[in-house]
């Protein structure tokens, strides 16, 4: 099989996956988080939480000195996920992902032993 041929195979299997209710129900999920204001700030603050973290972590400051960072960052996650419009997101997230896992593992099943022809 040639390059052109395969990148065609590989084109359809993207707008199969694309067109599946997983990839559906993930931009569905998407879009309502995009839409609600207290998912994006608790999101907002997350990722500052985060970053705050991560520039702690490259200075090698010891987690002592920034726990308080941390049981926040803990606090608000554990906030976020009772919020209906992240729980659906990461639901979906996860499902669309295991559709994701699947395809790779077949194709990986493929290569390693390729169906007789």
């Amino acid at each position: 099989m040639d390059r052109v041929v395969l990148w065609e195979k590989a084109s359809e299997l993207a707008r199969l996956i694309a067109d599946s209710e997983a990839a559906q129900g993930y931009r569905e999920a998407k879009a309502r988080l995009d839409e609600s204001p207290e998912a994006q700030s608790l999101l907002r603050r997350f990722r500052e939480l985060q970053e705050a973290v991560a520039e702690f972590q490259a200075r090698r400051v010891p987690p002592m000195h920034y726990r308080h960072v941390i049981e926040e960052a803990d606090r608000l996650l554990t906030e976020m996920r009772r919020l209906p419009e992240i729980a659906a997101f990461e639901q979906a997230e996860r499902r669309l992902n295991e559709l994701l896992d699947a395809v790779s593992s077949r194709l990986q099943r493929g290569l390693t032993s390729p169906p007789p022809r």
